[in-house]
């Protein structure tokens, strides 16, 4: 069977496997705003270590049935408290991101390649010379998530650049969910204190993104979408 040919496949299967998860999620009737809560429910009857790797695993392949990340990130502040939820969160989200990178890659930079003008190839090569930077501005900008992901999986960007992008620039804001949702959890005091952390890890994030969009003249939003002006 022939490179394509896997590739319809694959994408075939994840069509179904999609399809049957929304339709079971639409059976169980749980809101989706419910959602941390019944993963907290279920996960705390596994034990702790179970639960960290399940909710790894969970945030890993998340992308690709396109469940908001910022909804297990929360889940991860109820469940296992502030800081061992930062910790495990910062291994599921990298991993998240950097698995819908390599699908993305896999399945679409092939054909995007092949219908690339020469103004999209000079963007691209842009695009690759400053890849750290310009997706350390996008992850403190809180951009979509998936979006992000699959996005710069379609393009020639360096997946070492962008991992260390994302690694870095999704600290604050991975931070300041974990931190909200911890707000909730059982046993944990100072709760006034972890808001204010939350909104100070939050708003730092957008600032450091603000002054380093100033310093390289372009912001995100720009190179991603408007390759005209190169």
């Amino acid at each position: 069977m022939s490179s394509e040919s896997w590739k319809k496949l694959l994408a075939l299967l994840w069509l179904c496997g999609f399809l049957g998860i929304f339709l079971l999620w639409i059976l169980s009737d749980i809101p989706l705003r419910e959602t941390p809560r019944y993963l907290e429910e279920v996960l705390r009857q596994v034990g702790i270590y179970q639960a960290a790797l399940c909710y790894i695993l969970l945030y890993t392949i998340r992308p690709l049935i396109l469940f908001p990340a910022t909804l297990l990130t929360i889940s991860s502040g109820l469940l296992f408290g502030p800081w061992l939820g930062i910790l495990f969160t910062i291994v599921g989200e990298n991993a998240s991101a950097n698995f819908a990178f390599l699908v993305a890659r896999w399945f679409g930079r092939d054909w995007v390649k092949k219908r690339e003008s020469l103004k999209m190839q000079a963007w691209q090569q842009r695009l690759s010379a400053n890849g750290i930077v310009t997706v350390l501005i996008m992850r403190l900008l809180m951009l979509p998530f998936d979006a992000v992901n699959y996005s710069c999986g379609l393009t020639a960007m360096r997946q070492r650049d962008y991992a260390v992008g994302t690694f870095i620039g999704i600290l604050p804001a991975l931070i300041s969910f974990v931190l909200l949702g911890g707000i909730g959890a059982a046993g944990v005091q100072n709760r006034y204190a972890l808001f204010g952390f939350s909104l100070l890890f939050l708003l730092a994030g957008l600032l450091v993104a603000k002054l380093l969009a100033r310093r390289g003249g372009n912001t995100p939003e720009q190179d991603l979408v408007d390759p005209e002006q190169y």
